[in-house]
């Protein structure tokens, strides 16, 4: 797209994030289908070319009083480019919000201060991506506050969106990179684990260790396990639940909807095929690299 556009706009640049170096000499375009930016010269586009711009992307419109203020210090911060915009070593971690859809600023700032009040930092990144930045103090919010958050935005402002909860680090030098490593494990998980709505490094960190494992060892699930089983995902999603919800049988009984006898029956059953006990650490953890191989066949 970009030789072809090039021709008629000679500055054209492809960025694959939010732009951070903003000017008014620029257009800046949203391309949904590719998630990137295109930035074009004012010059070099007429009115004619900037209608027809203009209906096949989203333009970015920027508000360029805030360039060197809060957010756009915050992003220079965190690809490197900067110094923290908070006392140097203050603990912090980001939140990572990706959406479905492409959504409106004041409308999700608005949720944000609703629900944290001033206790976040938030950053739009682009129309379908956004940051908290919380400072750790007396009360770190939770799972499940962020968990409430996602339910809140999807009833009240019809957004849907997945969160990544990051790890609270020093505002060193070190941090752009840490946080440039939690982006990656964000996509990852998206990308591996469609169902979740809330990431963390301990729900994505089992299916890079699936990614990782060596054929040999996946052929071994598979023979003992996964074909015995004839890969029966009703029983492979009963022991992925009950490891995940610490072996605990009512709480994974009521998660799946199910009586807790009809639990028992379906470790039971997966014991008597593959002569596995997934209520001892060792049995359950077996079984549950299994029901990841299986989702990824």
């Amino acid at each position: 797209m970009k030789n072809d556009l090039s021709l008629l706009f000679p500055s054209i640049q492809i960025l694959p994030e939010y732009p951070t170096e903003l000017n008014e000499e620029v257009y800046i375009f949203h391309n949904p289908v590719m998630n990137n930016w295109i930035q074009i010269n004012k010059t070099e586009v007429s009115e004619r070319e900037y209608s027809l711009l203009s209906s096949l992307f989203t333009e970015v419109n920027l508000d360029l009083s805030t360039t060197q203020t809060g957010s756009m210090k915050w992003l220079y911060f965190l690809r490197g480019d900067g110094p923290a915009p908070v006392k140097t070593e203050t603990d912090i971690r980001i939140i990572q919000i990706h959406f479905k859809k492409n959504v409106q600023q004041a409308d999700l700032k608005e949720a944000v201060n609703v629900f944290f009040g001033d206790s976040m930092q938030f950053i739009l990144v682009s129309t379908q991506n956004a940051l908290l930045i919380e400072q750790k103090s007396s009360y770190i919010q939770t799972t499940e506050d962020f968990a409430s958050f996602i339910t809140a935005l999807e009833s009240d402002f019809y957004i849907k969106g997945k969160v990544y909860i990051g790890k609270f680090h020093r505002t060193n030098m070190l941090f752009p990179v840490h946080f440039s490593t939690e982006k990656e494990w964000f996509q990852k998980g998206i990308s591996t684990n469609h169902a979740e709505r809330i990431y963390t490094l301990e729900n994505i960190f089992p299916f890079n260790l699936i990614e990782q494992m060596s054929e040999e060892m996946k052929h071994i699930i598979r023979k003992e396990i996964l074909n015995p089983l004839e890969y029966d995902i009703e029983l492979l999603q009963t022991v992925k639940q009950f490891f995940e919800n610490g072996f605990n049988v009512s709480v994974t009984a009521k998660k799946l909807y199910i009586h807790r006898n009809t639990l028992h029956y379906r470790l039971t059953k997966f014991q008597d095929i593959t002569g596995i006990s997934v209520r001892s650490f060792d049995g359950a953890l077996v079984a549950y690299c299994a029901s990841l191989i299986a989702n990824n066949r």
